[in-house]
Order: structure tokens, then sequence, then C-alpha cells
């Protein structure tokens, strides 16, 4: 699934990367998907997620995230370098400069 979404403000990088995995989870269940696997560019939040580091951190979106994963059959997250993730880091980039709010998601691969 490829998307976007972006929003005005946030607390930290961290945070912006762990609400945007949350919004992905949740339009990944809109749109019937319960097997999926994420990728990002924030090894930080991979850990945090993976190695159940301290995520005191994002304690306040933390049990949201929990009670979307207890609706995936399948989930992973994983690490992917930035320069292997040029499109999404356009898209993201682009979106701060606009400062403006937006979804899109669909599982169509752009071309």
């Amino acid at each position: 699934m490829y998307g976007s979404f972006g929003m005005d403000q946030v607390l930290s990088p961290l945070h912006a990367e762990f609400t945007i995995l949350v919004l992905a989870m949740k339009s990944s269940l809109q749109l019937g998907f319960t097997s999926m696997s994420f990728q990002t560019d924030c090894l930080q939040l991979v850990k945090l997620i993976n190695d159940e580091e301290d995520w005191r951190a994002l304690a306040s979106e933390w049990n949201e995230f929990i009670h979307l994963l207890s609706s995936f059959i399948v989930f992973s997250i994983s690490f992917i370098a930035r320069e292997c993730n040029v499109r999404a880091d356009l898209l993201a980039k682009e979106a701060h400069l606009q400062n403006s709010i937006f979804s899109h998601v669909n599982s169509d691969i752009p071309g």
C-alpha cells in the first residue's frame, strides 16, 4: 500500500512517524487488509515496536496502536534506508512545505 498523510504539528519526528504508522494501520484495516508489512526509514520507531523499547514518549498513542495491532493477522515493521524510500520522502517533504493536512492511501504502486 502506498500513500501519504500530512499534519500541521507534532511533538517530535518520532511522534510524526508513529502517528503516520497508526493512520496507515487504520487505513489498511478499513480497506480490509489484515496482513501487512510496513516499512519506515525511522530506525527508532522500528526498534521501539520490534524490541518493545521504552515507549513512554508515545504513551498517549501506544494504547491505540496496541488495539489496532490486535486486528491484524500478520503485522511486521522493518527499517528501509531513506535512499531506498525516495518517493515517500519526497511526499513527506512536499507536505511539510505545503503545511497542510491531507490523506491519500491506495493499493496501486505509483508509476
